[in-house]
């Protein structure tokens, strides 16, 4: 049996059913893991909510495979499924158009200055005060350089940058001039003009954007977050804008989430702030439920799932 305990605001009615559909398979949907609490023996797989526990899988004694409905999964019991061998897949690759579209956005709304724009738009005021640069020959530099971060390349290469990529393990990669080891990071910041953060959240990477980061930068530098709001750290992120040590911050991801009121990033007239909505879009539950309908007939059928995430990198 699978379960799928996915929101109705997330993974809507019609949307699961059409999950059924595509997979053929008699997919029950439950408000939480606890309704399961009749049938637990017979739960082979689940479809979890964002947040869920240990706990909440510990009486499926018989649960073999997690479907994320998100790529992150820092959010997981990670330790349980290791210790337990339950296999944990995600659905990496469905967020990257939009999110790729979202980050483009950004950049652009800083070479074009379109935040002071949309204040003078508000104060009635007609100047000519910008600081207005050309993308051809931007340095972008991407954290990460994933399946998100490789259709992130191509599209900045339709604007004739120059695209540097950092990853764990580097590889020649296409759209990219140059492929360099996460290790590399700091250097590589010195001249980029463009600064986006894609990689995993884990325990080596919290924290991974800080105070020494930011020294290394260039003044007009760009710093871009959809990762996620643990890899920099915020406080010195926040120095760095108030000063004017770097340009400005494009940021989609918080350490704490909803924002606080009381945050400084709030008054900042260098940050543009979106409400940690890089992900959706008209099209990605649609490519989520597609995957994840694939993914239930390889389980069904013995077969290697898509998207296995390795429990001891967390990613």
């Amino acid at each position: 049996m699978i379960i799928n305990c996915m929101p109705r605001s997330v993974l809507s009615q019609e949307e699961a059913d059409l999950l059924r559909e595509l997979s053929s398979e008699e997919i029950v949907d439950l408000e939480k893991m606890s309704d399961a609490e009749s049938f637990y023996e017979k739960v082979e797989a689940v479809i979890p909510p964002f947040r869920y526990k240990a706990e909440d899988l510990m009486p499926m004694k018989n649960l073999k495979w997690v479907q994320s409905f998100s790529a992150g999964v820092n959010t997981h019991p990670l330790s349980y499924l290791k210790e337990n061998e339950i296999v944990l897949t995600n659905t990496r690759g469905v967020h990257a158009p939009q999110m790729t579209d979202h980050i483009m956005g950004m950049i652009l709304a800083f070479s074009r200055d379109f935040l002071p724009a949309i204040r003078h738009q508000k104060e009635r005021r007609w100047s000519h005060e910008y600081r207005l640069t050309e993308l051809r020959g931007k340095e972008l530099l991407i954290v990460g350089a994933g399946s998100i971060g490789q259709l992130l390349a191509k599209k900045a290469k339709a604007f004739d940058m120059t695209v540097v990529g950092l990853k764990r393990t580097p590889e020649e990669l296409q759209d990219f001039d140059q492929v360099l080891p996460l290790e590399h990071m700091l250097s590589a910041m010195e001249t980029a003009d463009y600064i986006v953060i894609l990689a995993p959240l884990t325990k080596d990477t919290r924290g991974m954007v800080g105070e020494e980061a930011f020294q290394r930068m260039k003044k007009e530098a760009v710093l871009i977050n959809l990762g996620r709001g643990p890899l920099v750290e915020e406080e010195a992120l926040i120095r760095a804008l108030a000063e004017g040590r770097i340009r400005g911050a494009g940021l989609d991801v918080f350490h704490k989430e909803p924002l606080p009121e009381e945050s400084p990033l709030w008054d900042l007239e260098n940050v543009l702030l979106t409400p940690h909505l890089g992900g959706f879009s008209d099209g990605t539950n649609r490519r989520a439920v597609e995957l994840m309908a694939e993914n239930i007939k390889r389980f069904r059928q013995g077969e290697k799932l898509q998207n296995v995430v390795d429990l001891h990198l967390g990613y």
